[in-house]
């Protein structure tokens, strides 16, 4: 990005905090610039109202040498000539009224300080003009001598951009579709100027899905939408730089082959660019500083605050967290969850991405991740545990008539784990374990419907660790609660299983 200018062409329209907020919010977007209002260079100054006096020597330029002429017509008078014209069907274009004064008079009559504004002598024909996107392109009535300069002093658009693009060295010019009509204004002002034009390209306009121009007040174009809902800047980038372009097959190619016609703005591809962005930022070694501050506001951050969300319900007793999880089924809070380590990034960003973003309510999903992180963040609590070999849903590993046998089983695991050394605790420490009581015909005694190694092993792990919950594997969950906890959460399942084996009270 060369530089953020900043195009306040109309005085009376100026917005204290505008300016600001446009840099705030292409700096959130990661754009940088070599130059602008906030970073001095050689094509400055950077406002056009500060460039005033550079259209004026332009205006008169044109004005001393018979391109453009004073016009003295009152705002009230052109707007009576134009209803005059509209009710009689006729085109409500300027009459020429001062077109043919002399230079002496409309000097005469600017000294004396009669208001005027400084209208162009467009050409009595049509003009053609070449655009990279739609081709050879001209209109089929030649230019109104339309204003340049307004009665305040201030230049229109048609007239600012082509004399700042001018000394600005612009090669190509890249803008909406809905320019190309006004096209040839530009061109024909670059003409009296005697100034090569640059090229052009329009591109089509973003529209909603009903195919209208897309409007602020949709959040798919509002800014604002995107950093509330935790899209990555890198994200939301990849997904506008796509709408209507599509990028050469060589890599570092730039194309201005531009889509024609309008282009509907759809964010169904956004989830799928957040989470890759997401994963390529998580999965990045050597981040800067700048990378860890976006992973911990747009990823670390938001989950922290739906943390303390189901927390804050639990602790009023309330029957519902956010998130639709139910309080009384998560215990009481781990002090420091290692799932939130630096080393368990990855698998963290498993279980968050699971939820895809739902584009109602993008920042929704941190929420929603808390039913599959529940157990990474809260205990499990025995009720629970019991509650699920009652209704047999560690069948036909662990059928509710056999409770006995599954504590028994859970035991044998606990002492194996128990002599795993703290170094060996990892993914393929545990690994081995794992792949020892599969083989191991002493546990095989425990189980008797079913005859899978694998599913005698990991369900009953699953079940103590996590209440079935499926997820990331299991070994990797145990690196992640550690020792201490895993353990921990293995004697509970003991004292869950032992009361499974008992009959229930009769009421």
């Amino acid at each position: 990005m060369s530089n953020p200018f900043c195009s306040f062409a109309n005085g009376s329209r100026l917005v204290p905090d505008a300016e600001d907020r446009i840099y705030k919010d292409l700096r959130w977007a990661g754009l940088i610039w070599d130059e602008g209002p906030d970073l001095p260079g050689p094509y400055g100054p950077y406002r056009q109202s500060e460039r005033l006096s550079l259209y004026k020597e332009h205006a008169d330029k044109l004005v001393r040498e018979g391109k453009a002429y004073r016009c003295f017509c009152s705002p009230e008078a052109l707007e009576e000539q134009k209803k005059r014209a509209h009710e009689a069907g006729e085109p409500t274009l300027y009459p020429g009224t001062c077109r043919d004064l002399s230079l002496e008079e409309s000097d005469d009559r600017a000294h004396r300080g009669e208001p005027f504004a400084i209208r162009f002598k467009s050409a009595e024909e049509p003009i053609k003009i070449q655009d990279l996107v739609y081709g050879r392109f001209m209109k089929n009535e030649p230019e109104d001598d339309y204003i340049i300069m307004k009665r305040d002093g201030f230049p229109t658009y048609h007239f600012a951009n082509v004399v700042d693009d001018r000394h600005m060295k612009i090669t190509h010019v890249i803008r909406g579709a809905e320019w190309l009509v006004s096209t040839p204004k530009h061109v024909e002002l670059y003409q009296a100027f005697g100034w090569e034009p640059p090229q052009f390209a329009h591109v089509g306009l973003l529209a909603d899905r009903y195919r209208q121009k897309l409007s602020k007040r949709e959040d798919s174009a509002n800014l604002q939408y995107y950093k509330d809902g935790h899209i990555l800047p890198s994200a939301l980038l990849n997904f506008v730089v796509l709408l209507g372009w599509r990028a050469p097959p060589t890599k570092g190619e730039f194309s201005l082959k531009f889509s024609k016609g309008d282009i509907v703005v759809s964010l169904q591809k956004l989830p799928f660019l957040q989470e890759k962005h997401l994963e390529r930022l998580i999965e990045k070694e050597d981040k800067t500083y700048a990378e860890h501050l976006l992973e911990e506001k747009h990823f670390i951050k938001p989950l922290r605050e739906a943390i303390e969300k189901v927390q804050q319900a639990k602790d009023e007793d309330l029957l519902m967290a956010p998130g639709k999880l139910m309080t009384g089924e998560i215990g009481a809070r781990l002090p420091a969850p290692r799932i939130f380590d630096e080393r368990f990034r990855r698998d963290l960003l498993r279980l968050v991405t699971s939820r895809r973003v739902m584009l109602e309510r993008p920042a929704d999903r941190f929420v929603d991740a808390m039913w599959k992180l529940r157990y990474y963040i809260w205990e499990v609590p025995q009720g629970v545990l019991e509650v699920a070999v009652r209704e047999g849903k560690l069948d036909p590993v662990a059928p509710a008539d056999r409770a006995e046998q599954l504590g028994k089983a859970v035991s044998f695991l606990a002492d194996k784990f128990q002599a795993v050394d703290g170094a060996d605790w990892t993914h393929d420490g545990l690994g081995k374990v794992v792949k020892d009581v599969m083989g191991n015909t002493e546990y095989w005694e425990f189980f008797e419907t079913s005859k899978n190694a694998q599913t005698n092993v990991y369900t009953p792990l699953r079940w103590a660790l996590l209440a079935l919950e499926k997820g990331l594997p299991i070994t990797t969950t145990m690196e992640i609660l550690g020792k201490e906890e895993t353990l921990r959460r293995l004697e509970v399942a003991k004292s869950a299983a032992a009361m499974a084996a008992r009959p229930l009270a009769k009421p």
